[in-house]
Formats: structure tokens, sequence, C-alpha cells
């Protein structure tokens, strides 16, 4: 082995990020991180596989293999982030950068791996911070946004109905009794509305004692007919919210009023929320506590 080679080999056992060397899978060298990634406990165990294809998640292994042949016809590949199981059952997130070399005499791929369990986790956290309402831990209208441009792109919007949800009245709450009873108030509604939504349906607070819903439906009558049992539901109940230790809780009763349109295809996002918009100024203009449907 060239004294280069050597040193280039030094490099990559002492380099703290995993990494191994490749023919169609078949390992040439392996450092001890990789090993370590892999729940294993010597780079030798990994020279001792026919294929490195078993350390692979199964629904990772096409693309994997994808990656390489790319990699080997000397083309661009782009870093990868995928979540990756080791042999032990132990979870992380990894980035994969595939690249050609020459190792002793011939051409193999050098596979790096980055652990960054860490930053994906943070990224994570700082993504929901940005799309949670911070009183009743609900989405927030910048998730709504972005879930209404998702559902564009992927042409299913029009499979839902859009709801947008506010308690009448709700200013006479803060006067009467207070803003903490009112914070209190809104918190609980918040989990009956997060106790009304289904699987497929999608829930935010736009701010205030306003609220919107997705709702995936291909009935108007069946959207109208959960929306009216949502109505009468809260108009019936009473939000108990204990102000002060000796003094009885306050009973709060309220009553909604919803406008309700069906996305239709091809339209541009904000036309629905107008048409919601606008059936809900009808809901509130002719007495509230009703719920109107705008086509």
């Amino acid at each position: 082995m060239s004294s280069a080679m050597n040193e280039y080999q030094h490099i990559l056992e002492i380099h703290p990020h995993p990494c191994v060397i490749h023919i169609d899978f078949k390992p040439l060298y392996a450092n001890d991180a990789f090993a370590r990634f892999s729940g294993l406990k010597s780079a030798d165990q990994i020279l001792d596989m026919e294929s490195l294809m078993v350390l692979i998640n199964p629904e990772e292994r096409e693309e994997a293999l994808i990656r390489y042949q790319k990699a080997f016809a000397e083309q661009q590949t782009d870093p990868k982030l995928i979540a990756h199981t080791d042999l032990l059952g132990n979870p992380v997130m990894v980035e994969i950068i595939d690249k050609l070399i020459t190792w002793k005499g011939q051409k193999a791929v050098c596979t790096f791996i980055s652990i960054v369990t860490d930053t994906v986790n943070k990224q994570r956290r700082l993504k929901k911070l940005a799309e949670q309402d911070p009183l009743t831990q609900l989405h927030n209208r910048r998730y709504i946004i972005n879930k209404l441009t998702q559902l564009h792109h992927t042409d299913v919007a029009q499979e839902f109905f859009m709801a947008i949800v506010d308690i009448d009245y709700f200013k006479k709450v803060n006067d009467t009794y207070g803003h903490f009873a009112g914070d209190k108030t809104l918190q609980q509604f918040a989990e009956k509305l997060q106790d009304f939504v289904g699987v497929n349906d999608y829930l935010a607070r736009l701010g205030g004692e306003e609220f919107i819903l997705l709702i995936r439906s291909d009935s108007s009558q069946q959207v109208m007919t959960r929306l009216e049992s949502l109505r009468s539901a809260i108009e019936n109940h009473h939000f108990i919210v204990s102000v002060e230790e000796d003094i009885q809780p306050l009973r709060i009763r309220c009553t909604l009023s919803m406008g309700v349109t069906q996305i239709q295809k091809g339209e541009k996002i904000d036309l629905s929320y107008i048409r919601a918009d606008q059936a809900l100024y009808l809901a509130k203009h002719q007495g509230r506590n009703q719920v109107i449907i705008k086509d």
C-alpha cells in the first residue's frame, strides 16, 4: 500500500464519523465509528459481511442502490437524510454522502455518515414552536396556511371543506369574568375542538376567538351535520373555570357562529378562506349561533 493510501486510511480510522468503503455493498474497509454506528463492536465484523444491505433498513435499500449506482457512474449525488435503526434497534437520524474514490487501485464508493439526530430534533422543535399557538397548544395560522399549500400541491384540497369557527360575543366573557377566565375558556374550547376533529381533519387557532377547521369529506350534508352537532354541544356546555380556591367556580356558557365552504379544484388558496369568512359574516349578521355554508 502506498504512503498516500496509508495516510488516507489513517485519517479514516481516526475520523469521528462513520465511514465505509465498498463495491456493490461488499465492504472493503470500515472504521470503528461505522461499526459502532451499526451496532457492532469492531470494524472486522463489518468486513466479514457479504453485503452491507443487512445494515440498511428495508425501505431504504432501493434508494441506497440508486445512490450507489449514481456515485459509481461519477454522477452528482446529494446528501440524503434518513431515519436509521442499527442492529441493536437504536434509532437515529443520519445524513449520508456517497463518493466515488480509488481504493487500492480500483473504483469503489466511500459512504460517509453524519449522525444528525440532535440537529433534526432541534429543527423539529423549532418548527413546532413556529406552528403552535402558545395559549391553546393548537396549531396556528402559519401551520394551516402551510397545510393548505401542501394540499393544493397534491391536488387533494378539493376533498376538504373549510370552516371558520367564532365564539359569539367572546369579548363579554373577558369583560365580565376577566382575561384569566377568558383564556381558560379558550383552552377548554380548544380541547373540545380536538375531540371533534377526525384523523383526516386539520385544526388551528387563527387568533383571538377564531378557529379554523379543514374537514375531509365528499358530502356537504355530512359536514353540516357534524358542525351542527358541535354547535349544539357547545351551546349546552358549561365551561368550568376556577378563579380562586375558596370561591365557587365560574360556569361560562358560549355559542358558536360558523362559516363553511368547500375548497374548489384549481382555485387560489385565499378564495376558499374568503368564502368561508363571508359565510361566517352572514351567520353573525343573521343572529349568530348558527352554521352557514357558502358555495
